[in-house]
């Protein structure tokens, strides 16, 4: 509403200056001898601004204006003669067309541009692909004559198209059924490298879902492939609301965007292998530091499964479960720097080696600050031994004060820590750990989600509550 407002007033500010011009131009083509003026030319400059402002109307009547104003100057003769009086209204009618068409070009051109822009830019900014994929539908629709677009990916056997990302269609028509490769000759057609255009989808018997396009209202259609350096990764669709050819340029700029979809897809992929190989680097550092100790083994890895099922619980971010999986796996990266007589659950430790142990964390953040990469998961790693009561380590920290992640892990390491046990002390079954880890709950760890790991684990308060419910009294008679 304030933008319609605002164009309007700037509609009416522009057509109260031209008035004002047109009528200074008539002005001093008067003061010059009228008609014959060389003045009468200034009418141009009106007629294309009108056409730059107001466009194709504006441009018209602004023309209009110009013409009548011109022929009713003064003459030399009695009257102006009706030849001049028309080829000068014709002259001024096709500049002002010229004009605005003119510049509806160069502002379809800018938009066409902007819009690559903006989809580079996500392209560039995000490896979120989900995400990259929604705006260039989007941007697709809004920039060509579309009413809907969606893109769909392949699978990897490369037998199905899934859907990836869509714009303007319904959760029903987007639910239609599979899109499988070889019951569908026009994705075959796309697929092997060529542009497909669908002048009626709904009556082509080569579009599988001829009843639900109908029902959707979508008509024609525009397939284009997702390729990057001979690699195909699916197909992107656009579809109208009525019969329409799609010009060479519309063909042109959805190429483009086809383009900027399937550099996000290999972009996604590289990150995706760039991530799988730093997790693999990740997990082999942990098993290292956990060889030297038969109780440790698989800790990190069991630590790892705890966290994330708590970060489930709490509906932590996509980014934030990332974080966890990393600082989980590597909460104990500084027992690297420990000597082998300081590792190990269960040994007895003199003061000087209470102390070096306790360095672990600071240890740890050392040696994960030079990547750049784990930078989010370093402040997980350095207070996982803060306790909830406020006497943990490295820095006292209490409740709160505590990181989010760092008070997951501290829940995951304990409850993995009762389970397995230590030298001379066997590891707690699943319900006597689970009570164990329920009493440090406001000491040593979040009270809150000790319940939650509890809950996720199907161990929560409720099960407690029925296990020590007496059994219902047997009733006299009934058999047993």
């Amino acid at each position: 509403m304030a933008r319609l407002i605002w164009r309007s007033r700037r509609s009416i500010t522009v057509a109260a200056a031209l008035g004002v011009l047109l009528a200074w131009v008539t002005w001093i083509a008067v003061l010059d001898g009228g008609a014959s003026s060389t003045y009468i030319h200034f009418y141009y400059i009106p007629i294309v601004m009108a056409s730059y402002f107001l466009g194709d109307i504006g441009g018209m009547v602004t023309s209009l204006a110009a013409a009548l104003l011109a022929a009713a100057l003064p003459s030399q003769y009695p009257y102006q003669p009706l030849a001049d009086v028309v080829i000068r209204g014709m002259l001024f009618y096709f500049i002002g067309l010229m004009t605005s068409r003119l510049f509806a070009k160069v502002d379809e051109r800018r938009r066409e541009a902007a819009s690559l822009l903006e989809v580079s830019r996500s392209v560039n900014a995000s490896l979120r692909l989900n995400r990259v994929l929604q705006t260039i539908a989007q941007t697709a629709v809004q920039i060509t004559a579309a009413k809907a677009c969606a893109i769909r990916l392949m699978d990897r056997e490369g037998e199905e198209l899934l859907p990836a990302a869509s714009y303007g269609l319904s959760l029903d028509y987007l639910a239609k059924g599979p899109v499988r490769v070889a019951e569908s000759p026009i994705d075959q057609e796309v697929l092997a490298g060529g542009t497909v255009s669908v002048l009626d989808v709904r009556a082509d018997p080569r579009f599988h879902y001829r009843e639900q396009a109908r029902d959707e209202g979508l008509v024609s259609c525009l397939c284009l492939a997702l390729r990057r350096s001979g690699e195909v990764f699916g197909v992107l669709r656009v579809y109208s609301a009525a019969r329409y050819q799609w010009s060479g340029r519309e063909r042109r700029l959805l190429g483009a965007f086809a383009e900027q979809a399937a550099l996000a897809i290999h972009n996604a992929r590289l990150h995706d292998d760039l991530r799988r190989s730093y997790w693999e680097t990740v997990s082999a550092l942990a098993r290292a530091i956990e060889a030297k100790d038969p109780y440790t083994m698989g800790h990190s890895e069991r630590v790892t499964d705890y966290a994330l099922q708590l970060g489930r619980a709490l509906e932590l971010t996509a980014d934030q479960m990332e974080t966890l999986r990393f600082a989980a796996t590597l909460h104990d990266v500084g027992k690297i720097g420990l000597t082998d007589d300081l590792q190990g659950r269960g040994r007895h430790l003199d003061m000087s080696g209470e102390v070096a142990q306790r360095m672990h964390p600071l240890i740890g953040i050392s040696i994960l600050q030079p990547v750049e990469f784990l930078a989010p998961a370093m402040e997980a790693v350095r207070y996982h031994h803060e306790r909830w009561d406020g006497k943990g380590f490295s820095e006292g920290r209490r409740g709160e004060e505590i990181p989010l992640l760092a008070r997951v892990i501290a829940v995951a390491n304990a409850y993995d820590r009762l389970r397995t046990g230590s030298p001379g002390r066997p590891g707690l079954t699943v319900e006597e750990a689970a009570k164990k880890l329920r009493g440090l709950g406001g000491t040593e760890l979040d009270p809150e989600l000790v319940e939650a790991l509890l809950g996720a684990m199907g161990l929560g308060a409720e099960r407690l509550r029925r296990e020590r419910a007496p059994a219902p009294k047997q009733a006299e008679g009934d058999s047993v």
